[in-house]
């Protein structure tokens, strides 16, 4: 039987349904890519903003049409959006068949195959090495490790904790286990992901042990590029020591630092000041250079007046970060921040987003050009029609800009290649082909 997955959100959430995809074709179920042949459509949905919740009301929306009109016999709804809204949303989508929880996808295949399916189901174990072992991987040559579940933080404007609960770390031998696979599988670039992947260990082992964990995968033969995403800047100092002991681990650092302004960052529950971030900056600007530096900040927080703006905004043009994800507040149901006064309307937040983005867009323009005529290695992702879209290492897949190059190689390979123009965001470059 057919059935069509379609992934919404983050890392996190792909690689739930890279394992609920090997759970499903191990019990004889077929993958398709298009929903119009499909007998079961599933949604993995996204509940982190109100944006992304809007996505998965709208794909929910959209997808149940082809009950009506296709071979759709049932629409399911898995994930975050479950988890955060519970038995709230069975009166609300009645052309949903079932709502399954987060824990509770293990089962999904054994309900399906049984006819047995549940209206709701939110607990279950989880998934274990086992199911991460059988991934059905969307891209072979690049794959994300979740090395931890959920987060202890309780960061005032995020719905995390209250979706996928407190910090819940997995063992060190175990990850290791997956990237072996993965790597023996031709993957070659590892991305660890987590809610916050610098407070890593410390449920497990009494401390943070991110370092530890690098230095064990440092080991695996035939490992490639090494990537850590997500980490809070309450452990990056940390961090450094990685940088310096390892080959694998590749020049970049994502540390989303969300505002300076000290009375925003405490407003956020953050748990760090601005002191603290300018360390890390000055730090890596002076000790390791190389490593491209990424962050997200967030424009309209309550509170946010036009001086503690123009604080982000001064330090932002100051910093010069290599990669900058900006977003506007989103007051959500069940944080603290829901009691605070939304002051800032939805015309400033527009108004403050594209002030930053436009300061980032000069920057990134800066380093552009500063890499024209430099040779970097290139990690290459798709090839066709004769152009291929690469990425080095100080560029993080699907955030990050990308190296076009006008010639035909190999998806999977990592080459020698040129940097000549600037594509507006993007680069090109010429392959040092042997």
């Amino acid at each position: 039987m057919n059935i069509f997955l379609l992934t919404l959100g983050c890392p996190k959430n792909l690689v739930d349904s890279e394992a609920l995809s090997g759970v499903l074709t191990d019990a004889g179920y077929r993958i398709v890519g298009s929903p119009e042949s499909a007998k079961i459509i599933l949604i993995s949905t996204c509940a982190f903003i109100r944006q992304a919740i809007e996505e998965s009301i709208e794909s929910i929306l959209e997808l149940a049409e082809f009950k009506k009109k296709g071979d759709c016999k049932r629409l399911i709804v898995l994930g975050c959006l479950v988890d955060r809204y519970k038995g709230q949303l069975l009166p609300l989508l009645p052309e949903v068949d079932a709502f399954i929880g987060l824990r509770a996808l293990p089962y999904l295949a054994s309900w399906l195959k049984d006819g047995d399916l549940p209206p709701l189901a939110l607990e279950g174990p989880g998934w274990s090495l086992g199911h991460f072992l059988r991934r059905n991987l969307v891209y072979p040559h690049m794959a994300y490790v979740k090395i931890a579940e959920g987060c202890s933080n309780r960061c005032s404007f995020c719905t995390i904790p209250y979706i996928r609960g407190p910090l819940l770390s997995r063992p060190i031998a175990e990850i290791k286990e997956e990237v072996e696979m993965l790597v023996e599988r031709g993957v070659k670039e590892i991305i660890l992901v987590a809610q916050d992947t610098t407070s890593y260990g410390i449920d497990i082992y009494g401390k943070q042990s991110l370092n530890e964990l690098i230095y064990t995968l440092e080991k695996i033969d035939g490992l490639g590029w090494l990537r850590i995403l997500y980490a809070h800047p309450k452990g990056v100092m940390k961090l450094t020591e990685a940088f310096y002991r390892t080959e694998h681990l590749v020049p970049y650092l994502d540390f989303p630092i969300q505002h300076i302004s000290d009375r925003i960052l405490m407003a956020m529950g953050r748990g760090y000041r601005k002191k603290e971030v300018y360390k890390i900056i000055e730090y890596f600007r002076k000790n390791l250079p190389q490593v491209a530096l990424r962050t997200s900040v967030m424009v309209g927080f309550p509170g946010e007046d036009k001086d503690t703006f123009n604080e982000l905004v001064d330090f932002i043009r100051c910093a010069e970060f290599d990669f900058l994800g900006v977003f506007k507040y989103s007051r959500e149901e069940g944080t603290r921040a829901f009691s605070l006064s939304d002051n800032v309307s939805e015309e400033e937040k527009e108004n403050r987003w594209k002030t930053v983005m436009d300061i980032q867009r000069e920057i990134l323009w800066k380093k552009n050009k500063e890499r024209l005529g430099t040779v970097q290695d290139a990690l290459i992702e798709e090839d066709g029609d004769g152009i291929t879209i690469a990425r080095a290492p100080w560029q993080a897949p699907e955030i990050d800009n990308q190296i076009y190059i006008e010639h035909q190689i190999e998806t999977g390979s990592i080459i020698k290649v040129r940097i000549t123009d600037i594509l507006d965001y993007d680069l090109k470059g010429v392959p040092l082909l042997r």
